[in-house]
């Protein structure tokens, strides 16, 4: 309690039923400056040597005006003195309203908390009670990700004692953008597109509360200015990529981190792997394929037809409809892997290609991070001295996907324009290596 407190608000012991109105205070005794401490109700001592700290809490005591000593009084559930001063505020208000009979202020009754707001957020992402011309499609990897930054955000917050409960989001300006600010780059450590990723999925939060509760504040994140991102390019080598599908085997599978070990290898990883790299799908849709997708001519192979899900989920459930597949050529490389993993045998079959038989929503998901974490954990064995992701099997493909088809290349990787295409995807350094049918790591 420091020594200017608040008025009417005190500390109170629910064990030695004492009030306490200050904590420490230094006073003059004998020309010496002493400290003083008040003592305990119960055994006499001084305050810091309470064994009951847990019973104290933050409590605030009001005169009841034409009464002869009598107070009103309320029990704080903050913690810290700060959200003990604003409780207090709201209680006198609430008090000096109930005297002269107008009921609870408007501003209090109207009062929205960061956490209430959070969890709503949350439930409006889960699509709960939410009508359905606004239900989302988002993936759960990405809702999860979301909850992950609010979580981040109140971390922040935590660490300087503000009660995420007891904060009002009217009440939070740039000191709060700039604690998280510093508390991204400094104690996580975060650079780059991942600071840039919390600060606008908390942006989009505070964008959502303002409009769905017509909350009287500007976005305190409207100001924030997004770190510079080096585009990397990389793409995967002939030989890195030969040499990756040798070294996958269950004996190079261990991963050991801290108490976990895990085995990163996988029945189907290397067929997956190569799927990736000579169609050039995300995750979800390499996992996804199945032979019923894929179109003949003359009985022959020559094209796989695979749901855009990128564009489906921001269109939304019914407004999807007119979203036109993507269109993978199938190749003379990707005819001799559809071959080896029995076209023949189940071609027009609603049957996935990837690990058929153990299929569950379960599984599918893990299989989607199987191919991430596989992918990292055999390639840093290779000792390349770079850090390549399983995305680039993709730039890989896209990459000589445009050098073969020139401006062609966007109707089959799904991309707007050109532009964005060469931006993220086209490694300059191969671009030369046109070739006249897309064979990729041609002999």
């Amino acid at each position: 309690m420091p020594n200017n407190k608040h008025k009417g608000l005190f500390i109170y012991c629910h064990v030695c039923k004492k009030h306490f109105s200050w904590t420490r205070k230094t006073v003059l005794r004998n020309t010496k400056k002493v400290k003083e401490e008040p003592t305990c109700g119960e055994t006499g001592k001084n305050y810091s040597t309470c064994k009951n700290f847990e019973k104290h809490r933050y409590k605030s005591r009001l005169h009841v005006p034409g009464s002869d000593g009598r107070k009103a009084s309320k029990t704080h559930d903050a913690t810290n003195y700060a959200d003990a001063v604003i409780q207090a505020i709201d209680f006198e208000k609430e008090f000096k309203a109930e005297l002269l009979g107008l009921g609870q202020p408007t501003e209090i009754k109207n009062r929205q908390y960061l956490f209430d707001i959070q969890l709503r957020y949350i439930d409006f992402l889960d699509n709960i009670d939410v009508p359905e011309h606004q239900k989302n499609t988002l993936s759960d990897q990405r809702k999860n990700e979301i909850v992950n930054c609010l979580k981040i955000f109140n971390e922040a917050l935590t660490k300087h004692n503000i009660n995420k409960k007891l904060l009002v989001i009217n009440r939070i300006g740039d000191m709060y953008v700039g604690l998280f600010h510093d508390y991204l780059l400094i104690d996580k450590n975060y650079r780059g597109a991942t600071y840039n990723g919390k600060m606008t999925a908390v942006k989009k939060f505070f964008i959502w509360a303002i409009d769905k509760y017509t909350i009287n504040m500007k976005n305190p994140f409207e100001k924030v200015r997004l770190l510079p991102v080096a585009v990397r390019r990389d793409t995967i080598t002939k030989e890195e990529f030969k040499n990756l599908l040798k070294i996958i085997k269950p004996e190079n599978g261990i991963e050991i981190k801290g108490k976990y070990k895990r085995n990163r290898y996988k029945l189907y990883l290397k067929d997956a792997l190569e799927l990736a790299l000579h169609t050039g799908g995300r995750r979800e849709e390499v996992v996804g394929l199945k032979w019923n997708m894929i179109r003949e001519k003359d009985g022959e192979p020559i094209y796989i037809e695979v749901p855009n899900l990128k564009v489906k989920r921001k269109k939304g459930t019914r407004f999807d409809i007119d979203v036109p597949p993507k269109i993978i050529p199938v190749t003379k490389s990707l005819k001799m892997i559809l071959f080896r993993l029995g076209y023949n045998m189940n071609k027009g079959k609603d049957r996935h290609l990837l690990n058929p038989d153990k299929r569950t929503a379960s599984s599918t998901k893990s299989m989607n991070e199987a191919l991430s974490l596989g992918f990292s954990h055999f390639y840093n064995q290779l000792n390349t001295g770079r850090e390549l992701k399983f995305k680039c099997l993709r730039k890989t493909y896209l990459t000589y996907l445009s050098s073969t088809l020139k401006g062609d290349a966007k109707r089959l990787s799904s991309h707007a324009t050109d532009t964005v295409l060469k931006k993220h995807y086209i490694d300059e350094r191969i671009v030369d290596k046109a070739i006249k049918e897309l064979d990729i790591f041609e002999d």
